[in-house]
């Protein structure tokens, strides 16, 4: 009887851990500022329509004319692929535009607002 409630214990300890893990990774105000979304025009380097998030890295050019690589960090690949986008919808050297959330910690990184893609296909 003290083995299965310890082992109930366990299980439901494992339960709540893992749902308030979930709920945390999916706080993207902690990570990204909404209040300030920025817009970027560039030339994809990669996608990866991955879970738990897809990934577009794309280059931004500065005022010099230096190369900046951006990380956009877009919904699930499920999502996506409901919204009619498929994994070779952006290739290498596509020219997008992508309104997003800048991160807070500075780096080049953003979650995803709206990109407009080739041919002004539109993922919001």
């Amino acid at each position: 009887m003290k083995a299965r409630r310890f082992a109930a214990g366990v299980v439901g300890g494992m339960v709540l851990a893992a749902s308030s893990l979930t709920l945390a990774h999916h706080n993207t105000s902690a990570r990204y500022d909404e209040a300030n979304p920025i817009t970027l025009k560039g030339t994809v380097i990669q996608f990866r329509m991955i879970n738990p998030h897809a990934k577009i890295e794309f280059e931004v050019k500065d005022e010099q004319g230096n190369a900046i690589k951006w990380t956009v960090e877009a919904g699930p690949a499920s999502g996506m692929y409901r919204r009619g986008w498929r994994v070779d919808d952006l290739k290498p050297g596509d020219e997008v535009t992508v309104t997003g959330e800048p991160a807070f910690d500075g780096s080049k990184t953003m979650g995803l607002v709206k990109l407009v893609g080739p041919g002004g296909k539109v993922l919001e």
